[in-house]
């Protein structure tokens, strides 16, 4: 019996509004190939635009060492952000709306014109893709996995659910940031002032430009393409790390700024 794409997404959307721990993915919800789990993402994704806002981006995930340790999975896999899950520099969000908080640091990049869809004999490459940067900064993407038991993730789990995409913390524009050699950078994850991880930015597929490159083809599988005006988080220079209540995380990428996230408890 062919698994069925609404059934799984309405099983998901349930999940959501629960804020229930998913640590096995059921094996009846489970699809045997990438393209069913990208067309669960979208029919998933249709039940939380009317309360999340429209796709303004993308990210981008398991595209960096430290991930690829982590969760024991190396394909890179990309999931859509939503408008008003997109947050400026500071903001805090409440520890009930949330199964489980973690914040990967990354940086953003700003497209600055429609990416044509990729030819079949000429895929986008970091040349051929830069054109389109308008601007890179740093930023959390702030990752909702349901409390996942890693030792038993798929690829396809976090594809169905839009990539775990939970919002995204964008730090202020940095008007000279061309002048960066954006593959060589180091960043940081603080917790009430303590550093807890570093990375440095050319783990993420050796530039976020490669990663930039990937995402425009991949869209083009799926007769997708980036817009002018969207963000992509272009993928974690570290591991994802888990926020504990009641404390504040900073993320910091050298010469892309900074972006701060309270994460509270209920009062």
């Amino acid at each position: 019996m062919a698994l069925s794409v609404t059934k799984v997404a309405n099983w998901l959307h349930s999940v959501d509004k629960a804020r229930a721990v998913v640590g096995w993915w059921p094996a009846q919800y489970m699809p045997t190939d990438e393209t069913t789990a990208y067309k669960i993402q979208d029919a998933f994704l249709a039940k939380l635009v009317p309360k999340q806002g429209p796709v303004v981006g993308y990210k981008i995930g398991l595209t960096a060492p430290q991930i690829w340790e982590q969760t024991g999975l190396r394909s890179p896999a990309y999931g859509p952000i939503r408008r008003k899950r997109v947050f400026e520099h500071k903001t805090s969000v409440r520890a009930d709306r949330w199964t489980r908080l973690g914040c990967e640091l990354e940086i953003i990049l700003t497209v600055n014109a429609d990416v044509p869809a990729p030819k079949k004999d000429k895929p986008y490459d970091k040349e051929s893709i830069a054109e389109y940067v308008g601007n890179a900064r740093a930023g959390f993407e702030l990752i909702e996995d349901r409390g996942a038991d890693y030792s038993r993730l798929t690829a396809f789990a976090l594809i169905m659910d839009v990539g775990w995409n939970g919002g995204s913390l964008l730090a202020k524009p940095y008007k000279d940031w061309a002048r960066l050699d954006l593959g060589n950078l180091e960043g940081s994850i603080s917790f009430d002032g303590k550093v807890v991880r570093t990375g440095h930015s050319g783990d993420v597929m050796g530039h976020c430009y490669n990663s930039l490159a990937w995402l425009a083809n991949k869209l083009g599988e799926h007769r997708k393409t980036l817009k002018k005006g969207m963000i992509v988080s272009s993928g974690s220079m570290v591991a994802c790390q888990f926020v504990p209540p009641g404390s504040t995380a900073v993320g910091k990428i050298d010469g892309l700024g900074e972006v701060t996230l309270k994460y509270e408890l209920p009062k």
